[in-house]
């Protein structure tokens, strides 16, 4: 059987749709957002008021603050997903300057709650607050890691000309910046072109053009990084990784156990290059060739197409699962269309007021295209599993958050194998190892670049060349001679590196891939088991990363579990030899 795939023709005329945002907000400047904005004021306020008052129940002030929470996550997806498609637009700027210093007032509030609840602790074991018993956990936790009121207070304020505006920053530059005719979200979309001499000039260019801006991109990491390690040391964080992991809901241990199974790793993936380099006719393969197709390079979709492929795979999962996909996709959740202005990568976001979600992605047509829409539709599913838990018991860690994510991807390369014939499948089959390779490999340099550029940054600004320097240490010490050339500005266009809130974003991708794989090979054994995954997500909020792991059959602290996922992938591994 061959898969049906779309024509250049087809791809060229296709007009691709937009994302519905007029649902959630008519615009930046409507009275809604506005009424919204003077709420959250209004209610952190109220918050304050109730964490003053020693005859407030705690039940009424956890209430109360999923309430803010959840005009305050409202708000800010709607002015980042405003800013993400459009980072020049001034309306939609100014917009995000008020919900920073709305949001800035809310974390006063939280902050006083916090401190508040804090000399409750005795209560917190009330059968009545059983259900925010995390949360109240991570309250007495957050409350031993906090400075004085004033000097949380300020440094809530003080993130918005800082850290958030170093972010803002290395946004807005790597989505304007082009060489010619072609901008930088163009031109790494290009890495994945099947001529080889249009994937190296791409990345000549794209290098050209970083290297033109490290500078300013350099000055956004030194910010976001100094201001982490400012803010750690002064609230009592043994290291920038310690908070990270209790951010995650993870243990030390199970960290290092997922670090030690990918090091392990490192020779199987680096056959795998050196097999790809091979079946490309290469002697070795350099950055620019990572992404080239192998097998029917000629094998494209529109995005009509990846549509009725991930309704089918998802539908061939749970008809429930594919009914949600089926709804998301018609009601205009997904804005795929890559332009100039419009950040690159894709990310899925929730809306809490609406209980929707919405995707953005830059759509090339490629099977990555395809993976990459099933794997944010992936995150909406599990938002949707979650939407009607309050704020406190809903948000789940990145650890967890890529379950369902990972886990949709395989589902839809495993449906989509099925229908493709022998030279598809081989691309199809080299398609999942290298976004696997990139969940296993990239993210560990990027792990050992981050853990650099910390240690680096303790004394003092980094200049641009020596992150260069830490990247391409990195990037040797786990591609090995699995690559030639390598990219010495990963760092400048890796947004997640720039996120004061979140130190070492990159594990959790690693960790939801082999953790989702784990949950996929169990699913012929485990009776009704789209029932068992949705509960299974539904924990995600209300339970430590281990606790859900645990209800999934999983020991996260057993380096054993983790290679078994990795085993999976060695297996397509293999099978890719089959064409040589």
């Amino acid at each position: 059987m061959r898969l049906k795939c779309s024509t250049l023709n087809d791809m060229t005329n296709e007009k691709l749709p937009k994302w519905d945002l007029e649902s959630i907000y008519p615009s930046v400047t409507s009275p809604s957002f506005e009424d919204d904005i003077n709420s959250i004021y209004k209610k952190a306020e109220e918050l304050k008021s109730k964490s003053a008052d020693k005859n407030s129940s705690i039940l009424s002030i956890l209430s109360l603050y999923d309430e803010l929470a959840d005009i305050v996550e409202n708000v800010g997806s709607y002015v980042y997903t405003s800013f993400s498609v459009n980072t020049t637009d001034r309306d939609v700027l100014a917009a995000m300057g008020k919900a920073e210093k709305a949001q800035t007032a809310a974390s006063d509030a939280s902050t006083v709650m916090v401190h508040y609840l804090s000399q409750r602790t005795d209560e917190f074991s009330s059968p009545e607050l059983e259900p925010y018993a995390l949360f109240l956990k991570e309250v007495k936790t957050e409350a031993e890691h906090m400075m004085s009121l004033e000097e949380e207070a300020l440094a809530n304020e003080m993130l918005q000309v800082s850290a958030s505006a170093w972010s803002r920053l290395q946004e807005s530059v790597t989505a304007s910046i082009h060489d010619g005719d072609k901008t930088l979200t163009q031109l790494r979309g290009l890495a994945m072109d099947s001529d080889r001499s249009v994937r190296k000039d791409a990345y000549e260019r794209e290098v050209k053009i970083l290297a033109d801006n490290k500078t300013a991109i350099a000055a956004a990491l030194n910010g976001v990084k100094g201001t982490a390690l400012l803010l750690e040391k002064r609230r009592g964080w043994k290291d920038p990784l310690d908070r990270s992991c209790n951010t995650a809901r993870i243990s030390r241990k199970a960290l290092s156990a997922l670090i030690e199974a990918l090091e392990e790793s490192l020779p199987i993936f680096r056959d795998y290059l050196k097999t790809k380099a091979k079946l490309l006719g290469l002697e070795k393969l350099e950055w620019y060739d990572m992404f080239a197709p192998v097998g029917d390079a000629s094998m494209s979709f529109t995005f009509e197409e990846a549509k009725a492929l991930i309704i089918d795979a998802y539908s061939s999962f749970s008809p429930e699962v594919g009914a949600f996909i089926k709804n998301a996709l018609a009601s205009h959740w997904v804005d795929p269309e890559a332009h100039e202005g419009k950040i690159g990568g894709a990310y899925d976001i929730f809306f809490p007021k609406k209980k929707e979600s919405r995707v953005m992605m830059n759509w090339e047509g490629t099977y990555d295209s395809v993976s990459t829409l099933a794997h944010e539709l992936g995150h909406a599913y599990h938002d949707s599993v979650v939407k009607n838990y309050p704020a406190s018991q809903r948000s789940y860690p990145m650890t967890l958050a890529e379950t369902a994510s990972i886990f949709g991807e395989t589902v839809i390369f495993q449906e989509v194998l099925k229908k493709a014939d022998k030279d598809q499948q081989l691309s199809l089959i080299e398609a999942y190892v290298q976004g696997a390779c990139q969940v296993c490999v990239d993210i560990l340099s990027r792990f050992y670049f981050e853990r650099s550029a910390f240690e680096a940054r303790k004394n003092g600004e980094v200049a641009a060349d020596d992150f260069s320097a830490m990247m391409l240490k990195a990037q040797e010490d786990t591609y090995g001679d699995g690559l030639g050339t390598k990219h010495q500005y990963m760092w400048a266009v890796k947004g997640h590196y720039y996120n004061e809130g979140f130190s070492f974003y990159n594990y959790p991708y690693a960790f939801g891939q082999l953790f989702a794989l784990g949950l996929f090979a169990s699913k012929d054994s485990v009776p009704d088991f789209p029932k068992h995954y949705k509960e299974v997500l539904s924990m995600t909020g209300r339970f430590e990363a281990k606790e859900v792991a645990a209800a999934a059959g999983c020991d996260i602290e057993d380096k054993e579990f983790w290679k078994k996922g990795i085993s999976v992938i060695s297996g397509y591994i293999e099978k890719m030899k089959e064409w040589l």
